[in-house]
């Protein structure tokens, strides 16, 4: 009898189990790698990269095959939503929005105030993640996107993709996340930074020249614009306050870098506000970095060379300061340190979460230098003249 009841018990649990008859199968996708964000005759452009992730797969497993083939599809519509669904109406297959790994703007597409409406767009929508960076550019949007990435690796793996790699060998303009924006736009000073990409062809393939992805330049935008694009020169001294940099070279001189070769590392740095008895706010910053000699010509000594790097340094960030600040852009973020050390002065002295930037403004800078191992233990060069 106990059998019975707990077979029809069985029977009755299995009738109400909803299995898998409303599951979509992951074969039958197509997924979206990537966004790009055009404006042109008044109308939105949206372009999507399919990329084929079975061929991710084998690339892993160590199969054989290209794994760099990507589709970029194109719509336009008087907004991004009607542009995006008349792209969907091309496709095969539901084009799947959860790997998303980037979005490009175009210049047109920022200045037309596009970056907070898609963030918005992208942060609600239930399929997407905040691992999706962020970059602005001037070229096509299109050919950026059918760019193979060198040595034919996956597109999962190229530098919009997976920026980080590229950056933690050479920290100069750091990824921006979908999170890092929001967090840029809506907290002081209510500026983000992006890596501003070119098309460049530094690169040759056994059957001529390659395209390739160059990032040497950065787009600062600011109350939903662009404001401006600045170049590596100026962008230099703006490095070591980055949290998440890494390593990097620095330039002595035109003169010196014949003769040396300098890379920095394990950066660590402080930005204090003080407050003069007038009221005016300064800040001091303290920079304390390990640096390596990775060439050397000729005999020189330790005290000099620290010297000479502290000096390059400070050279490079007070550059950047004085340019970005005429601009009125505060790319240290100093208006964001005096909102979270002293708040109370910040309420005082803000504008549109942007506190004044004087030429002095930098009350005083430190940079302390360590040398390392430059290779064999000594500053000299391994070969001597005339020998």
């Amino acid at each position: 009898m106990k059998k019975k009841k707990l077979c029809l018990l069985v029977i009755v649990c299995s009738l109400l189990l909803s299995g898998c008859w409303d599951a979509n199968e992951p074969e039958r996708f197509v997924y979206a790698n990537g966004i790009g964000i055009d404006y042109k005759d008044g109308k939105i452009v949206v372009y999507i990269q399919i990329i084929n992730l079975g061929s991710l797969a084998k690339a892993e497993s160590g199969a054989g095959g290209s794994t760099s083939k990507a589709d970029v599809g194109r719509a336009e519509g008087n907004t991004f939503e009607e542009a995006i669904f008349n792209l969907y109406h091309t496709s095969d297959r539901r084009i799947y929005l959860g790997h998303l790994s980037f979005v490009i703007f175009s210049e047109e597409a920022i200045k037309v105030g596009g970056i907070k409406h898609i963030a918005d767009f992208l942060d609600r929508f239930r399929e997407t993640r905040y691992r999706m960076y962020f970059f602005a550019t001037k070229d096509s949007i299109k050919d950026i996107m059918l760019i193979s990435p060198i040595e034919n690796i996956s597109l999962a793996f190229s530098k919009l993709s997976d920026p980080h790699d590229n950056y933690h060998q050479s920290s100069f303009i750091p990824p921006t996340d979908l999170r890092e924006l929001i967090i840029a736009l809506d907290e002081p000073p209510h500026q983000a930074q992006l890596p501003f990409l070119q098309i460049s062809k530094r690169w040759t393939a056994q059957d001529g020249p390659k395209k390739e992805l160059l990032i040497e330049k950065a787009a600062i935008i600011s109350d939903n614009k662009l404001i401006s694009i600045l170049s590596k020169e100026i962008m230099n001294g703006a490095r070591l306050t980055n949290k998440e940099f890494v390593r990097d070279s620095v330039y002595l001189s035109k003169r010196r870098n014949a003769d040396i070769s300098v890379l920095i590392y394990d950066k660590k740095v402080k930005i204090k506000p003080i407050i003069d008895k007038d009221g005016k706010v300064r800040f001091d910053i303290k920079l304390k970095l390990n640096a390596n000699i990775q060439m050397i010509k000729k005999q020189e000594t330790v005290n000099k060379l620290k010297k000479e790097i502290g000096q390059a340094i400070r050279a490079e960030v007070y550059r950047t300061y004085h340019f970005t600040r005429k601009q009125k852009i505060d790319i240290f973020n100093l208006s964001e340190t005096l909102y979270r050390d002293d708040n109370k002065t910040w309420k005082k002295v803000q504008k549109n979460g942007v506190i004044p930037l004087e030429e002095d403004t930098i009350k005083s800078l430190s940079v302390n230098v360590q040398l390392k191992n430059s290779g064999k233990m000594e500053l000299s060069p391994i070969f001597r003249d005339g020998q």
